[in-house]
């Protein structure tokens, strides 16, 4: 295997504070259902309180899983002296077809002139009209697509 010249790791890390809350959000969830019996309510709320306290917990539970399951698939993007390797496969450089960069902007849904927020992708397009897309929120686009240039010549 060759070894490759330009290595970019995904920007986002095992451990944020997204991951932290949803974690410490599902304990607390599941500690207030479990010593429900300790609060000093009325038998109604009791339950009330415990079954919305589980609820929360099964929630943020989910969402930590789905949260460390997207993490996995975060692959770190090569670029060898032919070939680019991103999650998505490999791509031969006599195959791709077009590469670049596009900013995504998302308006306010009633008030559509204003700029609610706005997301850059690196789009890598193949001959065979397979696709590579990598968001600037967890690769370094900018420095890739300028690699890329050098490496491939333009």
């Amino acid at each position: 295997m060759e070894t490759p010249l330009y290595t970019f790791e995904a920007t986002q890390s095992w451990i944020n504070a997204w991951l932290i809350c949803s974690f410490i959000t599902a304990i607390m969830g599941f500690s207030v259902y479990y010593f429900q019996d300790k609060l000093p309510v009325e038998q109604r709320l009791k339950s009330v309180i415990g079954l919305v306290a589980a609820l929360v917990g099964f929630v943020f539970i989910f969402a930590f899983t789905l949260k460390i399951y997207s993490l996995t698939r975060l692959k770190p993007v090569k670029i060898y002296r032919n070939s680019l390797e991103t999650p998505y496969g490999t791509a031969e450089f006599k195959n791709i077809k077009d590469f670049y960069i596009k900013i995504e902007k998302h308006y306010k849904p009633m008030q559509p002139n204003v700029l609610a927020d706005s997301a850059r992708y690196f789009f890598i397009l193949e001959r065979d009209d397979k696709g590579h897309v990598l968001s600037e929120g967890d690769y370094p686009v900018d420095s890739i697509l300028a690699k890329l240039n050098q490496v491939m010549g333009y």
